[in-house]
């Protein structure tokens, strides 16, 4: 997932939405007319006049503004809506401001500083006209999903939804909807280009634009391909006039602010100049400064191309502790080209220092390393003198954690620390961790030399900012040693899930607004009540773990359940049906049956195929409770089903719009329902075509070093992952179930790999030994590769398999961090702390509970954790009062 920081300025330990975070200094639209009404919400102040309803969609008028002006254009604004009766919303406060325009802010929201709700045509016309001439000679961004009215540089317009009528997707988000030309709901698509939906045409445009045909071209270069996108700007490479590669980098106007008010304009023209001044003094230290144009509104940068990878890149390609089966003497290479590439990067910025200036952005994305291991710095946005260093910028994990301390100190500081960060990655990333609970360095280490020994003086340089000693640990309890985690692993683990436990019970908040658990950009982007990142998965998670479950959180899941029944997607880990079985097995029978019967007839069955928020979650859903309850309908729903879920090209259309791989969102995910379905029914059809299916998801797969099998998440993603929500981890959980039961069964279908099923898995069982993964999560994460070995292993009967399983579970250790109240986890993308089933605490507990069950002979096990291989759920009687530790979501 990628690294969003709008969910990370709100609160310093949990994942927020931006538009939750204090808005700082408010804006005042001045006094109102008698009978307006005022209403915040989250980032926006809304007026409007009492009891006016408006249409469901019409014309919105933006107006934009730079951070200078925001007050007074305002005013002018307020002004207008106030004599013409139109409601209208504006950003809150300097500090909401400054958020939905910083430089790494959501491109689409960008820009809207006040939107207008004009009820007519014309209502929005006579607004455009009168915002456009009493703001004329008025400056602001420019704003992507929009098209601006005549000359005006900050009043725009787009056609789209008024009132907030949403779509539920097969993951669980909601889409904005609106009325089509026919009557039917369409999307209301926002996009960062200005878009008609069908049958609407714009009356506001005065005149078509030129038709451009041939290569883009901007001031005499060439263009050649996009590199980034971003809120301040993008990155391109073009081509000069004599045909050589050239960086461009640009900055809009303004817009892309950092926190001290400066906009991307301000800080490209400064870095413009420190890069003449630096290439004047030291050519090659920064790249080769070629010149700074105006175009439009906005600015451009060109510079030499750079040839290179990023060094975050160079780590995953090249560390050895990322591979399956590394050798001593690779780990011994690996760690002389770091300490030498490391040596020359200390080189240059000792360099820049001598010449008066400090880096401050030392990140992975700021150094590239060319064929011979040489890396340069690149993007020197944030460089400033030593003696007046004004702007902080930096990555998470990279940054000093007390940048203002450190720069009254020596601002050379902080490029020491962003150095030893950068010698922290090589090693293995595990930043964030460590900045909150050092001490896991000890267990990384411990894990690194047991494959082969660390170079002394890399593992001094990746730790060197991160004291260990005991008395900065404290007041966190201690955590075992790595000698007292090998000597009984699974009593430090059994130890470990009951700390996890303990922390998810203290996290819960029965009567927050939004969540109960504190989750990750995902349960906040998709549903909070869900299983993959809401409060059903770490409620099944605690009850698995044998927690008396709090009634008030189960109360509230329900009826928040029941009442969202109908706007939330069917499937399992985004949708209804996984709430179900939650609910069912916390004593909830009646509104599972009615979540699950709402899920079963939900529209979207027959738009999605996938376990996560389609048919097959849906349909193993209703047999998990078929076996909870004996009753024949609940078989009869999920059979009716899959038998609508179609087979070749009309499936994949179904998984999703980029045909997706995997158990979450592929083709496994449906051949799982179906191996459920087919140990209900006996069916050998339905054998069959779940195999088939596996064998037609091998299309995805790459072959790793030394026999291992990864896939990719799609046909257009070059990235390979051996995990469990779209990997090897994924699809060995489903096809060692098949095999468990029928071992010479095939796939039925011609394969690229030309391996038979048992190969396919054992390469798939390999994969997923690697000992590790940037993040601890069940999904995502080292957590998911321990159980799918450990279930494996059970299943086959395979003891090797399960000492795998306990081997990978110790690097778990790696990412605990200790706290009063238990032990907490940070959930994907790794910055913040969650308790969500996918990638938090809920999923880690769940592995745990698994694992350490798994230690035991299956005599020595409750009836239904033994009977857990096949996938069921609880008998009626087991409820969260009895301890039961279901495993209706765990087979």
């Amino acid at each position: 997932m990628a690294l969003d920081m709008s969910f990370l300025v709100a609160d310093p330990d949990y994942y927020e939405p931006w538009d939750t975070a204090d808005p700082g200094p408010r804006y005042d639209a001045g006094v109102m007319p008698g009978g307006w009404k005022r209403r915040d919400s989250g980032a926006w102040t809304h007026w409007g006049p009492a009891g006016l309803v408006l249409p469901d969609q019409g014309w919105k008028v933006h107006v934009s503004s730079s951070l200078v002006n925001a007050q007074p254009v305002l005013a002018v604004v307020a002004t207008a809506c106030a004599e013409a009766g139109v409601p209208f919303k504006h950003l809150a406060g300097r500090g909401t401001f400054l958020m939905a325009h910083d430089k790494h802010a959501n491109r689409v929201q960008s820009g809207k500083f006040c939107t207008l709700y004009p009820p007519t045509e014309q209502c929005a016309r006579e607004m455009l006209r009168r915002l456009a001439e009493d703001l004329s000679g008025i400056s602001g961004p420019f704003v992507l999903t929009d098209r601006r009215f005549g000359a005006s540089e900050c009043v725009s317009y787009r056609y789209g939804a008024f009132r907030g009528d949403v779509r539920i997707d097969a993951e669980g988000h909601h889409v904005p909807t609106m009325a089509g030309p026919d009557g039917s709901r369409i999307d209301d698509e926002r996009r960062p280009a200005f878009h008609l939906p069908p049958g609407v045409s714009d009356p506001f445009r005065q005149s078509p634009p030129d038709a451009s045909t041939g290569p883009v071209t901007l001031h005499g270069y060439t263009f050649d391909a996009v590199l980034r996108h971003g809120n301040a700007g993008g990155a391109y490479r073009f081509r000069s006039a004599d045909g050589g590669p050239v960086f461009v980098k640009e900055a809009k106007a303004h817009n892309g602010y950092t926190a001290d008010g400066a906009d991307a304009k301000t800080r490209l023209n400064a870095e413009y100049l420190v890069l003449r001044t630096l290439h004047g003094r030291e050519p090659g230290l920064c790249p080769r400064p070629v010149e700074l144009f105006h175009h439009w509104e906005h600015s451009y940068l060109v510079t030499e191309f750079v040839p290179g990878m990023p060094l975050y890149r160079w780590m995953v390609m090249n560390n050895p502790a990322l591979r399956i089966g590394s050798d001593a003497a690779a780990f011994a290479e690996y760690h002389r080209r770091c300490l030498a590439l490391l040596d020359r990067l200390d080189a240059r910025l000792r360099r820049l220092h001598e010449l008066g200036y400090v880096f401050v952005d030392l990140s992975p994305t700021n150094v590239l390393v060319d064929d011979d291991d040489r890396p340069r710095l690149v993007d020197f946005e944030a460089v400033q003198p030593v003696g007046d260093v004004r702007r902080i910028m930096g990555t998470p994990g990279y940054l000093h954690p007390d940048p203002r301390s450190a720069i009254s100190r020596d601002p050379r500081e902080i490029d020491s620390y962003g150095l030893a960060a950068l010698a922290l990655l090589l090693v293995f990333p595990a930043h964030e961790v460590a900045e909150r609970h050092p001490r896991v360095l000890d267990h990384l280490h411990a894990d690194l030399t047991e494959l082969a020994p660390v170079a002394p003086r890399l593992w001094r340089w990746a730790t060197r900012c991160h004291d260990r000693t005991e008395d900065s640990c404290l007041p966190a309890p201690r955590m075992p040693a790595p000698r007292t985690v090998r000597e009984d692993t699974v009593a430090a683990l059994r130890r470990l899930a009951d700390r996890t436990a303990d922390a998810l019970e203290a996290m819960a908040r029965p009567d927050h607004p939004v969540r109960v658990y504190p989750t990750s950009p995902l349960g906040h982007e998709t549903d909070t009540r869900a299983v993959a990142a809401g409060t059903a998965g770490v409620l099944h998670a605690l009850h698995r773990a044998g927690r008396v479950c709090d009634q008030a959180v189960v109360r509230r899941l329900r009826d928040d359940a029941l009442a969202a029944a109908d706007t939330s997607a069917p499937g399992l880990l985004y949708g209804s049906a996984g709430v179900a079985c939650v609910l069912a097995e916390l004593g909830e029978a009646d509104a599972a049956e009615t979540l699950l019967a709402s899920a079963a007839a939900h529209p979207l069955n027959g738009g999605s195929a996938t376990l996560g928020g389609g048919a097959a979650g849906t349909a193993l859903g209703l047999l998990i409770h078929h076996r909870r309850t004996g009753e024949q309908r609940w078989l009869d729903l999920a059979r009716r089903l899959l038998e609508r879920v179609p087979e070749g090209a009309e499936l994949t259309s179904r998984l999703s719009p980029v045909d997706r791989s995997g158990l979450v969102g592929g083709r496994a995910g449906v051949a799982l329902a179906l191996y459920a379905l087919y140990r209900r029914t006996g069916d050998p059809q339905l054998f069959a075509r779940g195999m088939r299916l596996l064998g037609e998801d091998l299309a995805y797969a790459q072959p790793l070093p030394v026999g291992g099998l990864g896939f990719k998440t799609s046909h257009a993603d070059r990235r390979v992952y051996p995990y469990l929500f779209a990997g090897s981890a994924g699809y060995a959980a489903v096809l060692s179930r098949y095999l468990a039961h029928r071992p010479e069964a095939e796939f039925g279908v011609a394969t690229d790999l030309d391996l038979g099923a048992a190969e396919v898995l054992e390469r798939c069982l390999r994969a997923c030994s690697v000992r590790f993964a940037v993040f601890p999560g069940l999904f995502p994460g080292l957590a998911g590769l321990a159980v799918t070995l450990a279930d494996a292993g059970r299943r086959l009967g395979r003891p090797e398999l399960l000492d795998a399983a306990f081997t990978s579970a110790r690097g778990l250790f790696r990412y605990a961090i200790p706290r009063e109240d238990g032990v907490g986890w940070l959930g994907e993308p790794g910055q913040r702390l969650s308790a969500d089933l996918w990638s938090g605490s809920a999923g880690i507990l769940l592995a745990l509970r698994h694992l350490t069950d798994s230690a035991f002979p299956p005599d020595a096990l409750d009836e239904h954790l033994a009977t857990s291989r096949e996938a069921v759920g609880p008998t009626p009687e087991e409820r969260s009062d009895r301890h039961g530790g279901s495993a209706a979501l765990t087979g």
